[in-house]
């Protein structure tokens, strides 16, 4: 897979040559193979993809995320299928059972909450805070029945902004930047999921008729504390959602974190969680291991 996260915010033109896309501006031109790829985000709605370019742009798997007049994402193109073995990985997710499906959210769940009190933890929050997520955490049941993950939000979120915070009001600062953040790493998980054979509509615990995305839902959970730590600390003495922010926001995939004992990018630990999630799913044995926001290490030089 790609490891190149392109953002276009400039009105160009772009074309197809040799499985390279070039970018042209005025007299300047930039090559980019598309083996190369993961990504694409379009912050301008003035650059035209012609059918051709998204033909080649799903045949190499790459992701395309669209952002609207309010420079935010507003839909995610992606490849309809991309492994040899679909049919036999999807047939792993429809035969898994409810009460796996139910044991596995509850692991998510835990991971979740476990890295909101490290968040709360590492930007030195209120004990008491800290402590009732503990408490949350170890509460956790199959499927989460007493559903001690929105109770863990509300503490986390009252302690993280204040008791006037809410996610729903799009006029607080930080929410462009959770947002933002968010679907980002949506984008790219979706992608991931076509890679692996698994079907994005067929979720853990998400079973939205209408949602295409209810497995990535589902897989986003233990990694969206890691965005709301990088967006605090990103907006905190900020007054406006600038593009430098959304920048920084799409390379936090190139931000750095140990993951089942090595050194390397968010996104290649999003990939090897995905894959270990999807051979759990087909049954094989192996442990299941969540990102761990302890192990976050930020924008380190080097791997």
């Amino acid at each position: 897979m790609g490891f190149r996260l392109v953002m276009i915010e400039n009105d160009a033109e772009i074309s197809l040559k040799l499985d390279n896309i070039i970018i042209r501006k005025e007299e300047n031109e930039i090559w980019i193979p598309m083996d190369d790829i993961s990504m694409l985000v379009i912050d301008n709605r003035k650059i035209t993809l012609t059918a051709r370019m998204m033909c080649s742009l799903a045949s190499h798997n790459v992701g395309v995320v669209f952002c609207n007049q309010e420079h935010l994402p507003i839909g995610f193109y992606s490849s309809y299928d991309n492994h040899s073995r679909i049919s036999k990985e999807i047939h792993y997710q429809i035969d898994a059972s409810g009460e796996y499906y139910d044991e596995l959210w509850q692991v998510i769940v835990r991971a979740k909450i476990k890295n909101q009190k490290e968040v709360l933890d590492k930007l030195n929050k209120k004990q008491d805070a800290i402590e009732l997520l503990n408490r949350f955490w170890k509460e956790v049941e199959v499927g989460d029945a007493t559903n001690r993950e929105a109770h863990a939000a509300k503490v986390y979120f009252n302690e993280l902004m204040g008791c006037s915070f809410s996610r729903g009001n799009e006029e607080l600062l930080l929410n462009s930047g959770l947002d933002y953040g968010y679907a980002i790493l949506r984008s790219y998980l979706a992608r991931l999921c076509v890679g692996y054979g698994l079907n994005s509509q067929l979720g853990i615990h998400h079973r939205n008729e209408y949602n295409r995305f209810n497995l990535v839902d589902d897989m986003i959970e233990p990694f969206r504390p890691f965005v709301d730590y990088f967006a605090y600390r990103l907006l905190e003495r900020e007054e406006y959602f600038k593009g430098e922010h959304r920048r920084q926001l799409i390379n936090f995939l190139n931000h750095k974190m140990v993951y089942k004992q090595k050194k390397m990018y968010l996104c290649n630990a999003m990939e090897e969680y995905v894959s270990n999630i999807a051979s759990e799913i087909a049954g094989k044995k192996n442990t299941l291991e969540f990102p761990d926001f302890k192990k976050y290490l930020g924008e380190l030089d080097e791997i």
